[in-house]
């Protein structure tokens, strides 16, 4: 009877391990056909938004009846390094003059010869006196009017008051600035 036990479990244990096999070819296979569904799903909404830019790419926009083509130049237009530099520094000194502050300095870095790139940019150095809302001003107004100009560095403290008096603490503190300011010259212009 032992031999008869022996094969009887023998036949079990491969029953279960072909069963355990079984088991495992059957969830590979779904786990395969589940693989290749969320494929198939992808390239089916890949192949929707193909479709809707083709469509969106037949259909030409159409200017609206009052609109107005931009012509903003956001270069500085005059013909030479140096006059582009006296340009933006008269900008410059401008602006400060028109919020009442106090130039100090101003002075131009010298053209950078050699690198194609760099020549076309002009920076200009600034130190000078004036409050927070005037600086907050000339900030705004740089970076937003045309020719396009852009503070590099800004190092702004608040100045202190020889006398201490009531009138001194009445007004708003003036601020010791300094900045650097950049504008660029359109790339392949005269030198």
């Amino acid at each position: 009877m032992s031999a008869r036990r022996a094969g009887r479990s023998g036949r079990i244990g491969a029953g279960t391990v072909l069963l355990i096999l079984l088991l495992l070819v059957g969830a590979g296979a779904f786990a395969g056909v589940t693989a290749l569904e969320a494929k198939r799903l992808e390239l089916e909404a890949r192949q929707a938004q193909l479709a809707a830019l083709q469509q969106r790419n037949r259909i030409a926009p159409q200017p609206a009846a009052n609109e107005v083509p931009i012509t903003i130049n956001p270069f500085l237009m005059e013909e030479s390094f140096a006059l582009a530099a006296n340009g933006l520094q008269e900008r410059i000194v401008g602006l400060i003059d028109e919020v009442d502050g106090k130039l100090i300095s101003i002075g131009v870095d010298p053209q950078t010869t050699g690198d194609e790139e760099a020549a076309r940019r002009v920076s200009v150095h600034v130190a000078a006196e004036m409050t927070g809302k005037a600086l907050q001003k000339i900030l705004y107004d740089l970076e937003t009017q045309t020719p396009l100009a852009f503070v590099a560095r800004l190092n702004a403290s608040r100045r202190t008051s020889r006398s201490e008096n009531d009138d001194a603490a009445k007004e708003e503190p003036r601020l010791a600035v300094s900045m650097t300011v950049i504008g660029y010259r359109r790339k392949g212009g005269p030198s």
